[in-house]
């Protein structure tokens, strides 16, 4: 990304300690966003004349040139022009170290440039809000602007470029997101998976030939390649299936001992390899194996290790296939990580790890774009320093970087290291960086059009630590994924639950009730009533929303070697979370003070803000029936009880908000004014009714262990849960017939999917409660996998109805 930070005149400079700088975010108004490292930043609203993007020309962001040349690709850079010239959207797949980056890297800066240019940007670990954000400054010279998305698409769909996305881990819905803003470039993109979107033309990335595996082995070799050893390269390219990785180190094996591995000496092949390095080469392994895949300049790599050299150290082991190299540093294959850190039995120190990225974050030198290039890295850090017990370096570290990476305009980056870094100050018992870094997500909140969602202080409160809680799990996630990480799932009684956390890369902890029945006619033969299971933490907030992440970040391997801790489901009453040992704590309050809760949310959530608040009336409401933290009450609920108000010492402050939306709104479905306002009360009666049947289940469940135990004589009577759960059934019913009613009237294809996407797993809920209300013993049941599918497709139809 080119260095266009610089900060109009009398607006101070960027400066070390004190950072500061002046962004524009948004449409319809200028917003000034002042950034220091105590304060963090605040946001300033008032009309003026935005500023005027000049399209550069030419626009050239290019990769270095190859300090090799590539071999044994001329038929596939044939394939490749061939499509390029015809074809908008085409895909390069295939699996790990095959050489779709080199490729990508030769055909970027071998082929004629589109007509405006070509710009090369490395995609991964990034959504596709940043990188178009990338492309827009790649593209214009506005330094310091972040447009509106509505402006944004504007700026864009006037481009004409050849663009190159390396390693594009984003799901489908949001490439067709990105490629629709940019419509009139064309794309090249790399992944492992193949796209199954309409127009990509996917181009599927083999291993070498034997005659090019042998070309390869030789240019590696110090030495000639023997007769007799022909035949060998050919049956290990076989073995290999023409791996460009594997076949260099191979090359390095034959070049380090006595002639080329067999075969049967593949498995063994890596660790024979890291036993003959030298210490240098061992340390800078152990070094960037530690980081989950992330990235490291050369320059850390110098600071981490007291050397002068890393650079040099670096190359070798990437020309020997045991490091990757990117544009803006090194990282380690998963395999040679996990090999690596089983040698070592431990992983580089997280302490010196933050100690030395923060002295670098609050370098003068050191631009929010130097930051932005490392964001992984930073959130790797923190998450290790959590992990580690040293949660206090994690958060200064994420608290030093937060200004930067503000400033580099790369606000689903900057979301996430504010959810690690929360969750680090609130582990270490920071209270004043957990202040830090909730003003901070309250003003990115802000900055991006989001502030009508905050529309009551409590309610505020529970989206922005909602908010911070998913980013965290989602930063989490998405290190399991890079690294491939396996560890057993660890499962924690509590009295009438069982907590069990399965560590899979993008599901956050699920709490599951025990198998329940209805009683039995036999005697005292009575067992507890079944309640579903789903508490999940989810992201209110749409941007930096990413269940799919963790499925899809950069380089998902099998590699085992980085245990990542589950992040804790996020409680926001006094109480501790359900991870700990002690009483779990209901969800709601009393019923009637659930209902007023779920009325006065609703109400706020329809006052204003269009169809964010249907967003936020699903975010609210399922949290209610999830689990996701205590009961939310409104600034006028009298009486609140330590257990239903947030514990949070500083809470938001609603008087800090000035609304930055816009005063214009583009044309969008009529439906959409429909849906806003029929659907979220329907949602939190639900909400309600549904919490209210899980504390009859509870309740049930609790007399009913009584019963059992012989403490009482008499069994429950179970008729109040099955009353419940008919009234949440027809609680279901009425949304279904709303979503119904507005799929016939949606007039947008877009707007009519998302309403769909709502609609399937409400009957799936419906169907679910009626399975368990028709059962003679009751049915154990799971509805978060529906829970999560409504608020993705609410969230959609927040942006497909331009809210």
């Amino acid at each position: 990304m080119p260095e266009n930070n610089r900060v109009p005149d009398g607006a101070g400079g960027i400066r070390t300690g004190d950072v500061s700088g002046t962004m524009v975010v948004g449409n319809h108004n200028i917003v000034n966003t002042l950034i220091t490292a105590e304060s963090g930043s605040s946001v300033i609203v008032h009309g003026g004349p935005l500023p005027d993007p000049v399209k550069r020309h030419p626009i050239s962001q290019l990769p270095r040139a190859a300090a090799e040349p590539l071999i044994g690709r001329g038929r596939d850079v044939q394939e490749l022009q061939k499509a390029i010239k015809t074809r908008q959207l085409v895909q390069v797949w295939g699996e790990p170290g095959v050489g779709k980056s080199a490729l990508l890297r030769h055909l970027a800066c071998e082929l004629p440039r589109g007509p405006e240019g070509a710009a090369y940007i490395e995609a991964g670990g990034r959504t596709a809000d940043d990188i178009a954000q990338a492309i827009f400054d790649i593209s214009f010279d506005a330094p310091n602007y972040k447009p509106s998305l509505e402006v944004l698409k504007e700026h864009l769909k006037t481009l004409r470029l050849r663009i190159y996305l390396d390693d594009a881990g984003f799901d489908e819905k949001d490439l067709r997101r990105l490629f629709d803003m940019a419509g009139k470039s064309t794309f090249v993109f790399t992944s492992q998976q193949r796209c199954a979107l309409d127009g990509v033309h996917a181009i599927r990335l083999n291993g070498l030939t034997a005659l090019a595996a042998a070309e390869l082995v030789r240019a590696l070799l110090p030495r000639k390649l023997r007769p007799e050893e022909e035949p060998v390269v050919e049956a290990l390219c076989d073995a290999v299936h023409g791996n460009p990785l594997r076949l260099r180190r191979i090359a390095l094996s034959a070049a380090t001992g006595k002639g080329l591995p067999g075969i049967a000496d593949l498995p063994a092949l890596l660790p024979a390899l890291l036993n003959k390095l030298k210490p240098e080469e061992r340390d800078l392994l152990y070094l960037l194996g530690s980081l989950s895949g992330a990235e490291l300049a050369a320059r850390h790599l110098d600071e981490l290790l007291g050397r002068t050299d890393a650079d040099a150290v670096a190359g070798g082991l990437v020309r020997h296939g045991l490091l990757l190299a990117s544009e803006t540093g090194y990282s380690c294959p998963p395999d040679v990580a996990e090999c690596v850190l089983k040698s070592r039995a431990t992983e580089y120190p997280a302490d010196q790890l933050c100690r030395a990225l923060t002295v670098w974050v609050e370098a003068k030198d050191t631009t929010p774009d130097d930051v932005a290039a490392h964001f992984q890295a930073l959130d790797v850090a923190v998450l290790r320093a959590e992990k580690s017990g040293h949660a206090r370096l994690g958060a200064a570290l994420a608290r030093a970087a937060s200004p930067k990476l503000a400033l580099s305009r790369q606000f689903d980056a900057w979301g996430s290291l504010l959810g690690v870094g929360w969750a680090a100050a609130k582990s270490a018992g920071d209270k004043e960086g957990e202040a830090f870094f909730l003003s901070e997500a309250r003003t990115r909140r802000k900055a991006i059009g989001r502030a009508a969602l905050t529309t009551a202080l409590a309610l505020e409160a529970g989206v922005l630590w909602r908010e911070l809680a998913a980013l965290h799990a989602h930063s989490a996630a998405h290190q399991v994924a890079n690294a491939g990480a396996a560890v057993p799932s660890p499962v924690t009684s509590l009295p009438a639950h069982t907590v069990t956390t399965s560590h899979v890369a993008g599901h956050a902890p699920t709490v599951t009730h025990p198998t329940v029945h209805s009683s039995v006619a036999s005697g005292h033969a009575h067992t507890t009533l079944s309640g579903h299971v789903a508490r999940p933490v989810f992201d209110a907030s749409r941007a930096s929303a990413q269940p799919h992440v963790a499925s899809h970040a950069a380089g998902t391997h099998s590699a085992a070697h980085s245990a990542v801790p589950i992040p804790k489901r996020i409680d926001l009453s006094a109480h501790s979370s359900v991870a700990h040992s002690t009483p779990p704590v209901s969800t709601t309050s009393p019923a009637a003070s659930t209902g007023h809760t779920g009325a006065t949310a609703a109400g706020a959530a329809t006052t204003k803000g269009g169809m964010s608040a249907l967003a936020v009336a699903c975010t609210i409401g399922f949290a209610a029936v999830l689990g996701v933290g205590a009961a939310v009450y409104a600034t006028d609920q009298p009486n609140s009880t330590p257990t239903a108000a947030p514990s949070y010492a500083s809470a938001p402050n609603l008087s800090d908000y000035t609304s930055s939306t816009d005063d214009t709104s583009p044309s969008v479905d009529p439906v959409c004014a429909t849906v806003s306002s029929d659907l979220p009360p329907k949602i939190q009666q639900f909400s309600t009714d549904a919490s209210s049947a899980t504390e009859a289940m509870d309740s049930y469940n609790t007399a009913m262990g009584s019963y059992n135990s012989g403490e009482t004589s008499t069994a429950p009577d179970d008729s109040t849960v099955f009353s419940n759960v008919s009234t949440v059934i027809s609680d279901l019913s009425s949304i279904e017939s709303t979503l119904q009613g507005a799929v016939e009237q949606a007039q947008d294809s877009s707007v009519e999917a998302d309403l769909n996407g709502m609609l399937t797993p409400v009957q799936q809920m419906k169907s679910l409660y009626q399975s368990y209300a028709n059962s003679a013993k009751g049915t154990d049941f799971d509805t978060s996998s529906q829970a999560s599918a409504i608020l993705s497709a609410a969230n959609s139809l927040d942006t497909d109805c331009g809210e």
